[in-house]
């Protein structure tokens, strides 16, 4: 059976697609078998995603699958699933969550609200049996030169959360990458402006070894 990765949170603006997009291309990069699952049926980022790419030539290199697509044959011989999941789940959700998932990732960005909806949300996971030794916090929309990270790192470690070394930095070339409907590795020369892609593909890179 494939490993489980459920990306969730209750904040919206945490880049929750983004960061399911691009770890399962990671993933994919480093020879695993994966497969993303858009759940969000509201907004359908994820597979909106996949669309773009496809309309543009330019096809994600792993499946991307809505719930009605998903059979157990199609998952059988899959290293990975990665699932993209609605935003801002009701705890009924958040509980059936925590019993299909291997790992829980809570993306959070650096500010005192979002860092005071990530240790409530976290609160509530670790109540629901196994969920406090599957859930992970990455942070998520980090200011690039200031210390904000490393901080909000900390002070989520000493609320007593499991968080990722890994810092998933501010980039614009991650909103190119999901108008175009790519990764950011895969941004034309002329669309990474900045010479940004590869420092963001370097953090997604660290994420995926941290995760599987």
């Amino acid at each position: 059976m494939p490993a489980v990765i459920a990306i969730t949170s209750e904040k919206g603006g945490v880049g929750k697609s983004t960061l399911a997009v691009h770890l399962a291309g990671a993933l994919a990069e480093r020879g695993l078998h994966v497969a993303l699952i858009d759940e969000d049926g509201r907004i359908g980022s994820s597979a909106g995603w996949a669309r773009r790419g496809v309309a543009h030539g330019t096809p994600l290199s792993f499946e991307v699958l809505e719930p009605e697509e998903i059979r157990p044959r199609r998952l059988r011989d899959l290293d990975a699933v990665v699932i993209d999941t609605e935003g801002r789940p009701r705890r009924k959700e958040l509980r059936d969550l925590s019993e299909r998932a291997d790992t829980i990732l809570v993306p959070s960005g650096v500010s005192a609200l979002e860092l005071e909806a990530t240790i409530a949300l976290a609160g509530f996971l670790n109540t629901e049996g196994g969920a406090r030794r599957k859930l992970k916090v990455i942070l998520t929309r980090v200011p690039p030169t200031s210390g904000a990270g490393e901080r909000a790192r900390e002070d989520l470690r000493e609320a007593g959360l499991t968080v990722c070394n890994t810092l998933v930095r501010q980039y614009a070339v991650y909103l190119r990458a999901a108008e175009l409907g790519v990764l950011c590795r895969d941004l034309p020369p002329k669309e990474d402006a900045g010479g940004r892609a590869a420092q963001a593909w370097a953090d997604i890179l660290s994420l995926s070894r941290e995760v599987l």
